[in-house]
């Protein structure tokens, strides 16, 4: 019985290690992600942004910012749940891609759109 809790308890801690410190998109990846969302905008987000028509070669790259920043809530807090927020600045139009940061799932589209 003391061998079963023991695994047990084992896999337990060995999950929350995983689930805390899971595998984030990185930088390179999170650009593109946001990228491909600009381009192919989501229609769940219920902002409606039109699509960009720049390739992602011609934003030069002082005009791309990223920040890595923590989740709101107490469950996102307490599993460590981070987003990407990347803004790509082109023709006079900023917005900002809020992304998952382990599944690059698209959490919302803000700034100036038009």
């Amino acid at each position: 019985m003391k061998k079963v809790v023991s695994a047990v308890l084992i896999a337990i801690v060995l999950f929350a290690f995983y689930n805390y410190q899971k595998p984030m998109l990185s930088t390179e990846q999170a650009i593109v992600q946001a990228y491909g969302y600009l381009k192919n905008p989501p229609s769940g987000t219920g902002v409606s942004v039109q699509a960009i028509q720049v390739e992602l070669d011609a934003v030069p790259t002082e005009n791309i910012t990223l920040a890595l920043r923590q989740q709101e809530g107490f469950l996102n807090e307490l599993f460590n749940d981070q987003q990407w927020e990347v803004t790509i600045s082109y023709e006079d139009v900023i917005p900002t891609v809020v992304m998952d940061a382990v599944t690059g799932e698209v959490l919302d589209i803000r700034g100036p759109l038009n």
